[in-house]
């Protein structure tokens, strides 16, 4: 059975749950084997019942009431020991327990009357059908919030900060920006990879469902490309589009990729990797010319405005650093050390530059652009400038409506050209402040 978990953070988890007939063909010691492995969990016994029972260890972050901590146990009806004649009817009970084995929470989904075969009904039944639970899917997720409000403020339970999807987990949905982030490291590191001088294949798998998933990459040295991937390639895979919006903010790519090697706990990790060695060879720091003044995106000045001001505002990132180190450096003073090399362009940046197109290379710099700005002043979330921004136009459309107005009552006033000089003004607010953001 496969049974597929989502929370309200846009993340999926699926699991294959083998049923009873897969056990019975497993040998007793298989079975042993599995009893003593380190999730501690035991497999399931056949039944003959004609239930279908399993349980297993829970490694996906569903409420922010509970850890990731913890196990399911499943028990529903065995659909493959069911006559066709004698249907029976939908009644699964799903089990949260605790890491120490204690049940959480029960949770129990069964039917209330019989199955409704779609191509069996008539039309006006699947119309009275939609018409009775069509509102179902608007009402949970403020459900959701309220019961979320009382749990918290009444009942005062403990929240868990949500974890990033670890690498049997698919991570949420990823932003426009984050798309197109995505798009120019792809082709990035496929040039890396095909210039790369180790003949070994790059399977890249992205996250979020906006982007092509998976692809594999070969280096021009390979004499002959394989027909499919080898089980000794190198695996890269995203977890999290925060991958995406975390790797720019950084001006060395090798950084980035020690900084997560660093993290001793998975929590927080952006993406994993068969091979950490051999990706820091792959996206080593070479050095790609900087374009030149006949480049189409060095071209005019403003953009060398543009892509200065964003190197400036690409800061010192901070530094994971694990805890067995933390006690050896307590007495160091922060105050006095400082990062001494140049913020210059990232090697992504210069790809852009130097490989991609005019409308391509923009796109990506605004993306950067804005979500370098938002850790000055958006405490590192790009949406709160989002709003901002509709905020400016709509106070600027209030004012050039009022300005209309002023301007239709004293249309024969002696004051004539300073209400012209007023509306003229008001009319461009909206052009003028696509220029103030264009600075950027």
């Amino acid at each position: 059975m496969v049974l597929e978990v989502n929370n309200t953070f846009d993340e999926r988890r699926m699991y294959l749950l083998k049923g009873p007939s897969h056990l019975e063909a497993e040998s007793s010691a298989d079975q042993q084997a599995m009893a003593h492995d380190e999730t501690g969990m035991k497999p399931s016994q056949p039944s003959n019942t004609g239930r279908f029972t399993n349980a297993w260890v829970k490694d996906f972050h569903v409420s922010p009431f509970n850890s990731r901590k913890g196990s399911y146990a499943l028990s529903a009806y065995d659909p493959f020991l069911l006559s066709r004649n004698m249907p029976r009817p939908i009644n699964n009970t799903i089990t949260l327990s605790s890491s120490k084995d204690h049940p959480k929470l029960v949770a129990r989904v069964f039917s209330t009357g019989p199955a409704l075969d779609p191509s069996e009904i008539s039309l006006w039944s699947k119309l009275w059908f939609v018409a009775s639970w069509w509102w179902v899917g608007f009402v949970t997720f403020p459900r959701i919030v309220r019961e979320a409000g009382k749990l918290f403020f009444q009942r005062k339970l403990h929240v868990w900060y949500r974890p990033e999807v670890l690498k049997d987990s698919i991570g949420r949905t990823n932003t426009k920006r984050e798309k197109i982030i995505e798009d120019c490291f792809r082709n990035f590191l496929k040039e890396r990879v095909e210039q790369s001088k180790m003949q070994i294949p790059l399977k890249y798998i992205s996250a979020g469902v906006n982007s092509k998933r998976e692809e594999i990459f070969y280096s021009e040295s390979i004499a002959a490309v394989p027909e499919k991937f080898t089980p000794d390639g190198l695996q890269f895979k995203v977890l999290t589009p925060l991958f995406y919006s975390s790797v720019v903010r950084f001006a060395h790519i090798s950084e980035f990729i020690y900084s997560e090697e660093l993290r001793h706990d998975d929590k927080q990790r952006t993406f994993w990797t068969s091979d950490p060695q051999k990706l820091l060879k792959i996206l080593g720091e070479k050095q790609i010319p900087e374009p030149n003044r006949s480049s189409p995106h060095s071209s005019i000045w403003m953009s060398q405005v543009h892509w200065a001001t964003l190197r400036l505002l690409r800061c010192s990132p901070k530094y994971i650093i694990p805890k067995e180190d933390l006690q050896s450096i307590e007495s160091l003073d922060a105050s006095a050390y400082h990062d001494i090399r140049s913020f210059r362009l990232s090697a992504l940046d210069q790809f852009v530059l130097s490989s991609c197109k005019s409308s391509q290379a923009e796109e990506y710099r605004i993306a950067v652009s804005t979500l370098l700005l938002s850790d000055y002043v958006a405490f590192g979330i790009p949406e709160l400038l989002d709003a901002f921004d509709w905020c400016i136009r709509l106070l600027f459309c209030y004012v050039f409506v009022d300005f209309a107005v002023d301007w239709m009552r004293t249309l024969f006033s002696p004051c004539i050209f300073m209400t012209l000089s007023d509306a003229l003004v008001s009319c461009n607010l909206m052009h003028i402040w696509w220029l103030v953001k264009s600075m950027l």
